[in-house]
């Protein structure tokens, strides 16, 4: 998180307060999510070259970037690291902010990959529904996945959808 901290921080707002959505692109490189619930984008892009877009990592999309992200399906950094978008600003990028843990191969490769065609898909009815978002973090205890992360929860708060 301290890599790029808006985007984290941007990020586990949408989880902690999400209504829904859903992949809605599938692109050769990305597969990209429509989030739902009046988020605003970021301020400012922000990139850091010590965490690259390669397969598996969650970055945001447009400009200015977010709330809608998508999952890179092959190394990325030519596509969304330093300027690849604006070519006259070398510097401007898409923030890599996350790596997928868990059901990257089985669910959205396998069932995003499903969809309909290439690219934007306007009817929402044929979109892969994201029903839950889970921010999870390393640690330890019961509820801990075998390789180590466990459900992050605000203090002070419980998680309800």
């Amino acid at each position: 998180p301290s890599l790029v901290p808006h985007s984290v921080f941007t990020f586990m707002e949408i989880a902690r307060n999400y209504k829904g959505g859903g992949f809605h692109r599938v692109a050769g490189h990305v597969l990209q999510v429509m989030v739902k619930g009046g988020f605003k984008h970021l301020a400012f892009q922000e990139y850091s070259k010590e965490f690259p877009h390669k397969k598996g990592t969650v970055g945001y999309a447009g400009r200015p970037s977010g709330p809608a992200w998508y999952v890179s399906i092959e190394n990325n950094t030519r596509n969304h690291g330093p300027g690849s978008q604006q070519k006259h600003n070398p510097y401007e990028a898409d923030a890599a902010f996350g790596t997928v843990i868990e059901g990257f191969e089985d669910v959205i490769l396998d069932r995003v990959k499903k969809i309909p065609g290439q690219g934007f898909v306007n009817d929402s009815k044929k979109w892969v529904l994201i029903t839950d978002l889970v921010i999870m973090v390393e640690g330890s205890g019961p509820d801990a996945t075998s390789d180590g992360y466990v459900e992050w929860v605000p203090k002070g708060t419980r998680k309800s959808f």
